[in-house]
């Protein structure tokens, strides 16, 4: 979600006026758009099958029919979709009526939704420079993942971010972060690393997801250890900016955000995420030197333990980490996206 929002702030400070957004009333970017005074049409859309289902088909013509609505009225130059079920509906629709469409594919493998939007869009930006290689002929620009301008405003000295996080900035800071809901598996490993990591200074700054904070009343927060249920950007801002090293999922956001940090990171993908992208994700910046990467069954939390413990006593080796993932970033990503969508739009 938050990369579409970062696409329309680029928009507008292009100059476009007229921006919408399509999507769930029900999903995150229903709570998100909104209140962030960004015009919202609702749409139902249920998951795309590899199956043509009846009532999948059914689902689709249907989020297809709202779409075509939408699109009449708001008469848009050009979609923009970041994949997802309820874009594909809203792309089909748009390639129904002739218009224009670009994609933007944030995954190192691409989503079922953008594989099957690709034949009908004019261009594909994407974040890794290999995704390329699934979108046949369609034209792949490599842009990178926009994030959100209000993050980079909490990019700060780390001694100002240990001091805002209650954290000695002469010591080193682990920071544990799996996504918006936290990841259970890491959260648990974190626990039992703790005695070690404090047995040799380190701090730990903990993102634990909303729906595990009750489990976490039990821990005290104190010197060298903080969780948060839910970071806003300055929060994390400040934790990315603090930390020494980041142990974490890999979802595309989250290591994008890390990257523009300049951060080393090791990474536990989801085992579970749709064609194990999140595992290709991690790859990409392993094999620039930026990050270590280990399968969830590699692991248990002495074997996690010492490799955390290995880099973060190793400065030179973090710093070369951090920097690499840096170079890898593109801060501009948002206004690369802008560029590829006012070339399309001034297509014939």
């Amino acid at each position: 979600m938050f990369p579409a929002v970062s696409i329309a702030e680029a928009l507008r400070d292009a100059g476009v006026t007229d921006i919408a957004f399509a999507g769930r009333e029900d999903g995150l970017e229903g709570r998100v758009v909104p209140p962030l005074g960004w015009r919202f049409f609702a749409i139902r859309a249920l998951p795309l099958r590899r199956s043509l289902a009846p009532a999948a088909i059914g689902a689709l013509l249907r989020t297809v029919h709202t779409a075509h609505r939408i699109l009449r009225e708001f008469a848009p130059d050009v979609v923009v979709a970041t994949g997802g079920y309820v874009a594909a509906g809203v792309v089909l629709a748009q390639a129904l009526r002739r218009g224009k469409i670009v994609l933007h594919e944030q995954n190192a493998t691409p989503g079922r939704a953008n594989r099957w939007m690709a034949r009908w869009a004019r261009r594909v930006c994407i974040t890794f420079e290999s995704t390329a290689r699934y979108f046949g002929r369609t034209p792949c620009v490599h842009t990178g993942l926009p994030v959100r301008k209000e993050l980079l405003r909490w990019r700060v000295e780390r001694r100002y971010a240990c001091e805002a996080l209650g954290m000695n900035p002469a010591e080193r800071v682990l920071f544990v972060i799996g996504g918006s809901q936290g990841a259970r598996t890491l959260n648990g490993w974190t626990i039992e690393m703790l005695p070690s990591l404090h047995g040799i200074g380190v701090q730990v700054v903990h993102q634990v997801g909303e729906r595990n904070t009750q489990e976490f009343e039990r821990y005290p927060q104190g010197t060298g250890y903080r969780w948060f249920g839910f970071m806003d950007a300055q929060t994390l801002g400040q934790a990315l900016s603090a930390a020494d090293l980041v142990l974490s999922r890999a979802g595309a956001s989250t290591l994008n955000e890390i990257a523009l940090f300049g951060k080393a990171a090791v990474f536990v993908p989801y085992p579970y995420a749709y064609a194990d992208h999140q595992w290709y994700n991690a790859q990409e910046l392993a094999r620039l030197g930026g990050a270590v990467v280990f399968r969830e069954n590699e692991l248990d939390s002495q074997r996690l333990a010492k490799t955390l413990l290995e880099l973060l006593g190793d400065e030179r080796k973090l710093r070369e980490m951090g920097e690499a993932n840096r170079r890898w970033s593109r801060e501009d990503a948002a206004e690369r996206v802008v560029q590829q969508v006012m070339e399309v739009a001034a297509q014939p």
